[in-house]
């Protein structure tokens, strides 16, 4: 005979998990959207059926106790695993439908500009493509699969080598020639440097390179993303820092030139990244295919 699995009230866990990861239970019922009284009443029936405090006052404020300290981290974890699970199950019963995490440099300047032919060559598998992210970390409960820069990888996740990652400055055509002429690395000194807050060894790595170590981070303009570092750059008011193959600009139009050429400095490498239930799957493999693909064409 199987034993019974003794289960505490799941909406009374729920109230818990929240409440001590904010520490406040008008936050919880917020998040929960029940009443604070809600909250206290689900948490104190918890309480009785453990035998245990989970919380205790400390004026004003909540702290937890070594109970609740200890019960925490267990929850969170299970209702993560609850979420992976669901979001696999859901994966599985929509195969023509790939959730794809990019930044969204990457969107603009390579996938999106290729896509539909992902669409035609997969006989029908939609790419949902989601640019809501400000660093490389794959979002494991959101996405299918993503493209990502990465320098190390976790071990727990699958990842497919696209191809490496090369750092190359690129600036405005004029300045080349302009008040203070860029003739070598040293001459990018009397520009402004456009950097990413979230990526901000880039500028520190190709200095490092090119043997120029009067530099700082701190002496750069920042912005959240290479997209927005270019646009600046393409109307002049600075040297951006492009991460080829995926997040480079290829408009021949534009007046963005890089003004060393074929210079560059490998800073890691890109991969598709998934995690190891949809490895197999027909719609990752088909994308896996075609990007390695695209980058033979485009090489």
């Amino acid at each position: 005979m199987l034993k019974k699995r003794y289960l505490p009230n799941l909406n009374a866990l729920r109230a818990f998990e929240s409440a001590a990861r904010h520490l406040n239970f008008r936050l919880a019922s917020e998040e929960l959207n029940i009443t604070h009284s809600a909250i206290s009443h689900h948490i104190k029936n918890l309480e009785d059926q453990l035998g245990v405090s989970l919380f205790a006052r400390a004026g004003r404020n909540v702290v937890l106790t070594e109970a609740g300290k200890l019960y925490l981290p267990i929850l969170i974890d299970s209702f993560d695993r609850i979420a992976d699970g669901a979001r696999l199950v859901q994966s599985l019963e929509r195969p023509k439908t790939l959730l794809v995490q990019v930044y969204i440099t990457v969107a603009m300047f390579w996938l999106l500009p290729r896509i539909h032919e992902f669409y035609k060559v997969s006989k029908g598998i939609q790419a949902q493509i989601n640019t809501a992210y400000l660093d490389w970390t794959f979002d494991r409960t959101g996405t299918d699969v993503g493209i990502i820069w990465a320098a190390k990888k976790d071990k727990d996740l699958v990842y497919y080598h696209l191809a490496e990652a090369h750092l190359s400055p690129m600036c405005h055509k004029d300045l080349i020639t302009g008040e203070h002429p860029i003739h070598e690395p040293k001459d990018l000194l009397h520009h402004d440097i456009l950097q990413l807050f979230n990526h901000n060894h880039d500028w520190a790595m190709w200095f490092q390179q090119e043997g120029i170590s009067d530099w700082a981070p701190d002496q750069a303009i920042t912005f959240d993303n290479y997209l927005l570092a270019l646009e600046a750059a393409n109307k002049g008011r600075g040297i951006a820092m492009t991460n080829s193959p995926f997040a480079t600009p290829r408009d021949i139009n534009s007046p963005l030139v890089k003004p060393f050429g074929d210079k560059t400095c490998h800073s890691g490498d890109w991969y598709l990244v998934c995690k190891p239930e949809l490895a197999e799957s027909n719609k990752v493999k088909t994308f896996h295919k075609w990007l390695v693909e695209e980058l033979k064409i485009n090489s």
